[in-house]
């Protein structure tokens, strides 16, 4: 067989359908539905703060909708980039290197915001290089991670000493800007992805202890967070000071009921959850659409996830695998943390609800990436059962 004729018979396999190359329409309709439904939420939770502060009751919905489209936009491109180019040697560690510049930048730049320096001001746009950190830094232990052998993965001094740099490498900035939250998430996400690539959990419980002694630095490092830490040991110690967010949000939890005041009700969104429409719009949803709206949250949630799995299962390679598992795990981490967070069960640690939370930079990360899973999925492997 000719050279010409070989390279026209994988083209057609290529776009075979036993060997993908279709967009994952379940996998879209199921974002496009939870996307449709934050912004919904946004506009309710947001309404009364933007009145007070912009006077324009949709600011903060305009805001998001523009971050939407833009996370749309760079999904689809990278649903057409193949996921092993955004991996390559060169190119990805260009790309750590640059973003890992970019987390200083704002220490020289940026707003003191609450005793914090995390965004980068771009044209009246706040921009949070923490945000696309974590895209680049799943990208980076899972093409290291996919690369070794079982033996290699599991050789302490070696792997586990890489993994441990690459992880201060950006926590060192994470740490100077402060931003807490950023640094638990990209420890656990990566943590996920170096056990799913076949580590020996006896090296994640040898280094166990050394985490909990980082998380116990991290609440002691400042006295804000020592306050948000006894604020939710008992927030009703200080019931108009660190307590007030958690009992304003657990007020709106109970006022909801099974089918909520209604959509646009809440009462705790006027000025009394400070930003309502941020972290805590858990807690507005819970109200306005009571528990059958907040069942609905977790159950778009959980089919997204699952949806995220089966395209790990049926990506054609282990990098796409540990990717696809890497994403799944900083959406689920989140959601988990921020439901946790809004309920009283963890200490307040700004961790948004993918989707939900009004914030640009997240938006469009979490949309963007979106497009990277798309990508696997066009590359899956279909197994067909034998007859």
């Amino acid at each position: 067989m000719s050279a010409k004729s070989k390279k026209g018979l994988v083209g057609r396999l290529n776009k075979s359908p036993a060997f993908g190359g279709g967009m994952d329409m379940e996998f879209i309709i199921i974002l496009f539905i939870i996307l449709l439904f934050g912004l919904i939420m946004v506009a309710s939770a947001s309404s009364v703060t933007a009145l007070y502060r912009q006077g324009d009751s949709l600011y903060f919905l305009k805001k998001q909708l523009l971050m939407a489209v833009l996370g749309v936009v760079g999904m689809l491109v990278l649903s057409k980039f193949d996921y092993h180019l955004l991996c390559s040697g060169k190119f990805l560690a260009a790309s750590a290197f640059v973003v890992w510049v970019m987390l200083f930048i704002p220490l020289f730049s940026a707003e003191d915001l609450n005793g914090a320096k995390r965004w980068i001001n771009l044209g009246g746009l706040s921009f949070q290089p923490s945000e696309l950190a974590k895209i680049v830094w799943i990208l980076l232990f899972s093409k290291v991670c996919s690369s070794q052998t079982k033996e290699a993965l599991n050789n302490f001094k070696s792997s586990w000493m890489t993994y441990g740099v690459m992880l201060l490498a950006v926590i060192f900035p994470l740490l100077l800007q402060p931003h807490k939250s950023a640094i638990l998430l990209i420890t656990m996400v990566c943590g996920v992805i170096v056990i799913i690539a076949g580590a020996n959990l006896k090296y994640l419980f040898a280094v166990l202890p050394v985490g909990i002694v980082g998380i116990v630095i991290l609440i002691l490092s400042s006295e804000y967070s020592i306050n948000r830490f006894t604020g939710f040991l008992d927030p009703f110690s200080d019931p108009t000071g660190d307590g007030w967010q958690v009992i304003q949000s657990l007020y709106a939890i109970g006022s909801g009921g099974l089918f909520g005041k209604g959509l646009g009700q809440s009462v705790q969104k006027a000025l009394y959850i400070p930003e309502p429409h941020n972290d805590f719009i858990f807690a507005v949803i819970c109200e306005e659409l009571g528990f059958v709206g907040a069942f609905f949250v977790l159950l778009l949630f959980f089919l997204l996830i699952m949806r995220c799995i089966k395209i790990a299962m049926e990506a054609p390679d282990k990098l796409g695998t540990l990717i696809a598992m890497g994403i799944a795990a900083l959406i689920f981490v989140q959601v988990v943390v921020n439901i946790c967070v809004v309920t009283s069960l963890l200490p307040v640690t700004g961790m948004p609800l993918p989707f939900f939370s009004a914030g640009g930079t997240n938006l469009f990360f979490t949309v963007a990436s979106m497009g990277i899973l798309l990508n696997i999925s066009r590359q899956r492997k279909i197994i067909k059962p034998e007859k």
